[in-house]
């Protein structure tokens, strides 16, 4: 005779190990969750936003102990921006995770979509808090009504032409949310936000080609399970073949910056680029297209840090 666990039994069973281990025990518990919660997202979100304030205090010369608040607030601002995501995100998506990401707090039993739902709403009461103590409350409102949107109410239906529109809001909120961290939106800002919040959402599609079969069980709208994967792949592969010319004439070039500095930042967005696309082609497993989602997204990580070098 066998025996059915689901993600609330399992959650259900890991609540009392927790509790018996006092507060130290508690706090271990909620990291792992947390780890577990995130780990998918933190380059594309937790890491550009850090890197991006970092740019924008070297752009205004913000130095010594400011430069290190500045940093920390940028730290708390874009844990608190990841966490939201991926806690509305994942409440609705157990039964999917099941399949392509058992480590996931529901589906590993670290929590209840009731218990994930409350950490979300608590989580965004403090987003919304430093958003106003930071100046930066009308990019975390973008933010934060984008991630309900999108997680919250939206069908699986119409994730095909709401997921491109949540993306978009994603990264200008993100970036724009950065450098306000660091000063007002100059010129220079908006060049680079807006450049890249078009540049690195042209290929995002690819990331749905990772979890087809879970979007497929949940009857979620994509366009790989639309016209195929390898329309998604071959459009992935010519903007990620094109895109670091595109950045080096657009971004890179206008800094006038050292020769040398510009060509070793060239070769960064060349090497993680052209990475990822190759990635895509071959071997075409899950495993793969979900490693070079990551390289496309080190790539984006690679364009901000070069920034820091290029703007100061």
């Amino acid at each position: 005779m066998t025996s059915t666990s689901t993600p609330a039994s399992r959650a259900s069973a890991h609540a009392p190990l927790s509790g018996r281990a006092g507060l130290p025990g508690r706090l271990r518990a909620e990291a792992e969750l947390t780890a577990r919660l995130t780990v998918d997202n933190a380059i594309a979100a937790f890491t550009p936003g850090l890197l991006f304030t970092t740019a924008a205090c070297v752009h205004y010369k913000v130095t010594g102990t400011e430069l290190a608040t500045r940093l920390a607030l940028s730290c708390v601002m874009f844990a608190l921006y990841l966490y939201v995501f991926d806690a509305s995100n994942q409440y609705r998506a157990g039964a999917e995770d099941l399949l392509n990401k058992p480590y996931r707090p529901i589906p590993a039993g670290l929590t209840t979509p009731r218990g994930l739902l409350r950490r979300f709403w608590v989580t965004m009461a403090l987003y919304t808090a430093l958003g106003m103590v930071t100046g930066t409350l009308p990019w975390v409102l973008l933010w934060q009504g984008t991630a309900i949107g999108l997680n919250l109410i939206s069908t699986p239906r119409h994730y095909l032409y709401v997921k491109p529109l949540a993306m978009i809001a994603g990264i200008l909120s993100q970036l724009a949310m950065a450098w306000t961290l660091a000063g007002p939106i100059d010129h220079t800002g908006w060049t680079w936000i807006l450049i890249l919040t078009i540049a690195f959402n042209l290929p995002m599609r690819i990331e749905d080609v990772r979890d087809m079969d879970g979007d497929q069980r949940v009857g979620r709208t994509t366009l790989p399970l639309i016209i195929g994967h390898w329309p998604v792949r071959i459009w992935f592969v010519a903007v990620s073949l094109v895109l670091p010319l595109a950045i080096h004439i657009l971004l890179f070039a206008p800094t006038r910056h050292t020769a040398s500095s510009t060509a070793i930042c060239d070769a960064l967005v060349i090497v993680t680029s052209w990475s990822a696309a190759a990635l895509t082609l071959y071997p075409r497993t899950p495993r793969t297209d979900r490693i070079a989602y990551q390289v496309h997204c080190i790539a984006y990580c690679a364009v901000l840090a070069c920034a820091i070098a290029l703007l100061g």
